[in-house]
């Protein structure tokens, strides 16, 4: 069982949050961040480019935000094709009003927003691989040097008005871990799951993945490195990553793992529901293969 990895195919879904005020967080995604709805239901919405999902919302009327210190998301970060995309999504915040936290880190460019409920979004662009630094261990470098607001809206075809574009993806979900050092969610998702790691930084911060040095999932400690008290029913909150393979059988293999090390899961059909030691929820699905899979960049 030592051996074991996990399969190759594991892609991101959406993450499924809720909000207080469904028609407020529609408005929000659609006129400012660039999503597109693509369903809508008295208090569910899925919203994000043609043929990918990357947000499921569901209205909890009032809901209030969480302790800073619960487990959670730290940010979901759809991965755009273009440096120019990340300065349009930028732009259409700051008309908007809203602040922007833009970063270098290296392997990538990236804009930070928060919406109405709380929730931080990363819109990101992968930096092409020769322009890669390397730690000692092999790994990539992971940064965070501010980038001038000027610099990125100045990047061409920046100016240029547009949405997400249809070949967004979702690029990573950054994840609250609550044990100090990660001394627990690193076996989880390297033993048990069998993900790779792909990034560290310190003993607080890992990014694991499948395959190429790209992280699908991010841990951290830095909200809440003593624990954290969870998110309560009445707060706008993460309730799901769903992370993605092609075959069932990468299903039952994982089902089996977990099993045997006696960690809690739920099967429902081709689907297996587990949380990490944090508390955090991860949906394991069969995709459809007709329709447009996650890619793993950062």
């Amino acid at each position: 069982m030592t051996d074991y990895r996990m399969d190759q195919t594991l892609t991101l879904g959406p993450v499924t949050l809720t909000v207080a005020d469904l028609e407020r967080s529609v408005r929000y995604y659609t006129q400012v961040a660039g999503f597109r709805l693509l369903d809508r239901q008295p208090q569910r919405a899925q919203l994000g480019v043609e043929g990918q999902v990357l947000v499921d919302l569901h209205e909890v009327a009032g809901a209030i935000a969480p302790p800073r210190s619960s487990p959670g998301l730290s940010h979901f970060a759809p991965l755009v094709p273009t440096r120019a995309d990340v300065a349009r999504f930028t732009q259409r915040h700051l008309d908007a009003g809203f602040d922007v936290d833009l970063r270098d880190h290296v392997v990538s460019h990236s804009c930070y927003v928060t919406d109405p409920d709380g929730h931080t979004i990363e819109v990101t662009w992968a930096c092409p691989r020769e322009q890669w630094q390397w730690t000692d261990e092999g790994l990539p470098v992971m940064v965070a040097t501010p980038i001038a607001v000027q610099d990125l809206l100045d990047e061409p075809g920046a100016s240029t008005p547009a949405p997400l574009p249809a070949e967004t993806q979702m690029g990573h979900v950054q994840l609250k871990a609550t044990d100090a050092a990660l001394t627990r969610t690193t076996p989880f998702y390297r033993d048990l799951l069998g993900l790779e790691i792909y990034a560290r930084l310190g003993d607080g911060f890992i990014g694991v993945g499948v395959s190429d040095y790209r992280s699908l999932l991010v841990l951290t400690t830095r909200f809440s490195p003593h624990g954290g008290t969870p998110a309560g029913p009445d707060t706008a909150r993460l309730t799901c990553v769903d992370l993605l393979l092609t075959n069932s059988e990468a299903i039952e293999q994982l089902a089996e793992r977990l099993t045997a090390a006696g960690h809690p899961h739920q099967r429902t059909g081709t689907s297996l529901t587990t949380h990490d030691p944090s508390g955090n929820p991860l949906r394991f699905s069969v995709h459809d293969t007709a329709k447009p899979a996650s890619r793993t960049d950062t």
